[in-house]
Order: C-alpha cells, then structure tokens, then sequence
C-alpha cells in the first residue's frame, strides 16, 4: 500500500493533550515526523487505506493529505 504524507490539526479542546493525540495518532499507523506544538499540527506519513483510522481520533480536528504543485521549467514552450 502506497504511503502518503499528510497533516493533522489538533483540535482547540484537545491542545493541552498534544502528546496524547499524538501517541493515538502512531497507534492509528501514523509514523509521526514532526510535532509543531505551538500550533497544534502533527505532520507524518501513513498507509493510504489506514487514513480514515485517522479521522476517528478524538482531538483530531482535520486530516489533510500533502498535495504536490509542479511548474515547467522556464525554458519548457507554454502549455
């Protein structure tokens, strides 16, 4: 199964419980990289089909899923 990388915002009523969200998070099958407490974000990789685990952990408010933007490079023909 494809890994994808994504964010979770923790939600407002859950932020003095950061850590705890984060622990539920891993035992959901999140690898955790980064955990940006200041602003109540987990960022981390997960398999594709255990995203929606994600979505039932309480304190989580939103789950997003990184999205890539590529441009052509300056000398490409406009598209």
């Amino acid at each position: 199964m494809p890994k994808v990388r994504l964010s979770l915002s923790v939600g407002d009523s859950h932020i003095n419980k950061f850590n705890e969200v984060a622990a539920a998070a891993e035992q959901a099958g999140m690898k955790v990289e980064q955990r940006l407490n200041e602003i109540g974000v987990l960022t981390g990789v997960i398999d594709q089909d255990k995203i929606g685990r994600l979505r039932q952990v309480d304190g989580i408010s939103d789950v997003e899923e990184e999205r890539t933007v590529r441009i052509p490079p300056p000398d490409s023909p406009i598209q």
